[in-house]
């Protein structure tokens, strides 16, 4: 009797271990069914002559898929290109938000009511964001073209289809985009930073220059680095505006690795090559992200 009673609370403790695992259960079911089988399954059609006009058949052909991605001539350009996207629009990003972090950051009359209207973007779905700007950018009829006409520019330039500023046109929409995500990060960071240390440089004469080079933007650092990271992989990865804007055209003056993959897949129906494209892109926002990481965790180290 006794060496039940005393067994009672092991055999308790053994189903307490097991508890947290049976409740998470279905979720990790979900997961693996929605995520990790997707993921599985095209990482076995990159190393397989899969095509859409033969899908019964399905030859393992190793790392050739990998080989023809990587040394297609098109590659270098959507890469060039993808690059000029994301350090144009993520540069821009920050230098906006943090503009606008700093503004905000400061009580004013009308103070919240700006502040909301410069979070709306975040509110917008991409394809409604291309679509509305597509028509923004519409010669004669769109108010870009218009307001570039005061200046002295042709009121019917198709700057969207013009090989010199489509992709330009395409970082001025990401950033508009964009920026909000960025503002309300710096924002958050800008109003945790400890008073106490901007008093005394205030005291000590440091003007606001000064305060922002060599106190908040110091502090802000790690803050800053989680930002770019979240924001750059983003930017490599875009699609969708690219697309609806421009369609990787005119020509393939931003015709982006991502676009590039779409091609291959649902154009020349070759699935194999654009799946061993897809993990060549996952392997370049992995190399972003641990080089982001490993700046971060330097500085944490350092300070």
């Amino acid at each position: 009797m006794a060496r039940a009673i005393a067994t009672a609370p092991a055999r308790r403790r053994r189903r307490l271990r097991w508890e947290p695992y049976l409740l998470l259960a279905p979720s990790l079911v979900i997961t693996v069914a929605i995520l990790l089988f997707p993921l599985g399954f095209s990482l076995l059609v990159s190393f397989q002559d899969y095509t859409l006009a033969r899908p019964d058949y399905r030859p393992f052909v190793g790392i050739a898929n990998y080989v023809s991605v990587v040394t297609q001539p098109g590659l270098a350009l959507a890469l060039w290109n993808t690059f000029v996207f994301t350090a144009g629009s993520v540069s821009l990003q920050f230098l906006l938000g943090l503009g606008f972090a700093l503004l905000m950051s400061r009580e004013f009359r009308g103070h919240g009511v700006i502040r909301t209207c410069l979070m709306l973007p975040l509110f917008l779905t991409p394809s409604i964001v291309a679509l509305n700007w597509s028509f923004m950018f519409y010669p004669r009829t769109g108010v870009i073209p218009w307001l570039l006409s005061l200046v002295g520019a042709p009121a019917n330039y198709p700057y969207l289809a013009d090989p010199n500023t489509a992709m330009a046109s395409l970082i001025v929409v990401e950033v508009w985009r964009a920026t909000p995500f960025m503002f309300i990060i710096l924002l958050a960071g800008i109003q945790s930073l400890p008073q106490e240390t901007l008093e005394a440089a205030a005291i000590d004469g440091a003007n606001a220059w000064q305060t922002l080079r060599h106190i908040m933007l110091p502090l802000l650092m790690p803050l800053i680095l989680v930002a770019l990271t979240i924001r750059g992989m983003d930017a490599f990865r875009e699609f969708d505006l690219i697309y609806l804007l421009t369609g990787g055209g005119p020509g393939q003056k931003t015709e982006v690795i991502s676009m590039l993959a779409y091609n291959m897949g649902f154009k020349f129906f070759d699935m194999g090559r654009a799946s061993a494209l897809a993990y060549v892109i996952l392997f370049l926002v992995l190399l972003l992200s641990i080089y982001f990481v490993r700046r971060l965790r330097d500085m944490q180290a350092s300070s």
